[in-house]
């Protein structure tokens, strides 16, 4: 008889687990079903800092929602929040290892918070995933920034073998706007940059030459050289 009562009293258990979990499975959608409401009013009423909420909301109910990570990520970065854009979309990236939207978010946050390791880092991920030679670009840029000059110098000689003669590339100009210059000019004021670095002034006047030459309006070429003669 005591046997029938322990296992009588078992299956209450199991019953009771099973109706809160069916409870609170019930809750949370709801939850969610509200906090998608939320968002759709805000995003009507062009509520960004309700929009916002509501996502917060959405990621707390279910963190492995990628288009709410993806979405609570690019407003954060619309709005110039880099360290909450970076989190979020490394985040994501835990999810999704090769999600470009969220490599892109992250690494450049991290470029914008002067973060350039970590910068690097979400770039090179981009570049194995996208074979991209203007991000490959980019990591030699950062790799100069943060004297990185042999891993520069190789990935500059990686780009060699990849860019066409009439390749172009768009840097940004010292008043923020974005000049279009052939990609061997790039390539060329970069290494003069690494060579002024290691004060080797006569390579780098060379290289900056040789960018002038082939992009004779690149204006940071220009400024590489003047900066040579001054």
């Amino acid at each position: 008889m005591r046997k029938i009562k322990l296992l009588l009293l078992t299956a209450l258990l199991v019953f009771s687990a099973q109706l809160t979990y069916a409870q609170d499975s019930t809750y949370l959608s709801n939850e969610y079903a509200k906090a998608v409401a939320l968002y759709n009013r805000a995003q009507r009423y062009n509520d960004a800092a309700v929009s916002r909420q509501a996502l917060m909301e959405m990621a707390l109910l279910n963190p492995g929602d990628t288009a709410v990570l993806r979405s609570l990520a690019e407003i954060y970065f619309g709005n110039g929040q880099y360290v909450s854009s970076a989190l979020v979309s490394m985040d994501l990236i835990k999810i999704h290892p090769n999600n470009l939207v969220a490599l892109e978010i992250a690494a450049v946050s991290y470029e914008n918070l002067r973060l350039y390791d970590k910068a690097i880092e979400q770039y090179e991920s981009m570049w194995l995933t996208t074979d991209n030679t203007t991000i490959l670009y980019q990591v030699a840029y950062l790799q100069y920034m943060t004297d990185k000059y042999d891993a520069a110098i190789s990935n500059l000689g990686i780009l060699d073998s990849r860019v066409k003669a009439d390749e172009t590339i768009n840097l940004a100009k010292q008043d923020g706007n974005v000049q279009e210059v052939k990609f061997a000019a790039a390539l060329q004021n970069l290494r003069g940059l690494i060579a002024s670095d290691q004060g080797d002034k006569a390579k780098a006047r060379e290289h900056f030459t040789k960018a002038l030459e082939i992009s004779p309006d690149f204006e940071a070429a220009q400024n590489s050289l003047q900066g040579l003669n001054n």
